[in-house]
This record gives C-alpha cells, sequence and structure tokens, in this order.
C-alpha cells in the first residue's frame, strides 16, 4: 500500500466508482430506500496515495495531484461517511503489508481530507457505542430520507 502511484491510484479511484455507479443503477428507483454500501470512499484512495508519498518522503507533481483531486471530487454522491479512528492498540493484520506508521499516516490523512474539503462523516472509534451509534444514525438517516 505504501508503493501507490498516481496510475495505481487513479485505478482504485476508477475502479471504486464504476462500482458505485454500477451499484447505484441496479438498485430500484421506486423503493422508498435505496441504499449503495461503499467499503471504501473515493476519498480513502487519495488518503493512501498522500500517505504513501509522505511514508517514502516523496513528492508529485501539482498536475498528478490536482488529477487525482479532481477525479475523487467529481464523484461524491456520499450521503454519509463514516470515518474510523484509529486505535493503535489493535494491532495491523497480517494481511497487509504495511507497519505502524504507515497506518498512522493514512489516518492522518484521511481525517485532514474529511476536514479539507468539509464533507460530513461520522467518527466512529472501535468502541462497541460508538459503531452503535454510527449504526443508528445510518438507520434515522435512511428513514428520515425515506419520509421525504
Amino acid at each position: 500500500m505504501h508503493n501507490h502511484t498516481v496510475e495505481s491510484t487513479r485505478w482504485v479511484l476508477a475502479t471504486g466508482i464504476a462500482d458505485e455507479v454500477a451499484a447505484a443503477a441496479s438498485l430500484d428507483p421506486s423503493a422508498p430506500v435505496r441504499v449503495v454500501l461503499a467499503d471504501r470512499a473515493c476519498w480513502d484512495a487519495l488518503s493512501y496515495y498522500r500517505a504513501a508519498l509522505e511514508w517514502r518522503g516523496d513528492t508529485a507533481p501539482r498536475t498528478d495531484r490536482e488529477s487525482l483531486h479532481r477525479l475523487a471530487a467529481a464523484h461524491t454522491p456520499y450521503d454519509l461517511l463514516f470515518a474510523t479512528a484509529l486505535n493503535t492498540t489493535i494491532p495491523v493484520q497480517p494481511k497487509h503489508d504495511y507497519d505502524d506508521r504507515y497506518r498512522r499516516l493514512v489516518d492522518q490523512h484521511t481525517h485532514a481530507l474529511l476536514r479539507e474539503e468539509n464533507l460530513p462523516h461520522v467518527r466512529v472509534s472501535a468502541r462497541e457505542d460508538s459503531k452503535e451509534l454510527a449504526i443508528a444514525h445510518a438507520l434515522h438517516l435512511c428513514t428520515t430520507e425515506a419520509l421525504v
């Protein structure tokens, strides 16, 4: 993950956007509530890319940074984003190829992007009550939207 390039990030953004568009197109337009759950919003790809650059001590040309940002910004259909708060006491799963420093950088860049773009989100911690509140918030949003 810490080896992300402009090209790999563009691919992650494009395939994620394509998956979300396809999922939305398959929804019943007459349903009172239509929901697409995406494991990673397009902004995540930018967070991982920014973290990779910092982890490597690298920089990217302005034109590359701007093109990736434009791609993510062009696709922002999200009514609700959950932003997990990193809990450093939970170890990195062995299937991931990154270390604690990279994981912290991803967390920092994720929350920085959410602030920079003024994206509404709900911060979710590893605590059970935080997870339950996030679920309740999502269900409330669906119920509210369905009544309109």
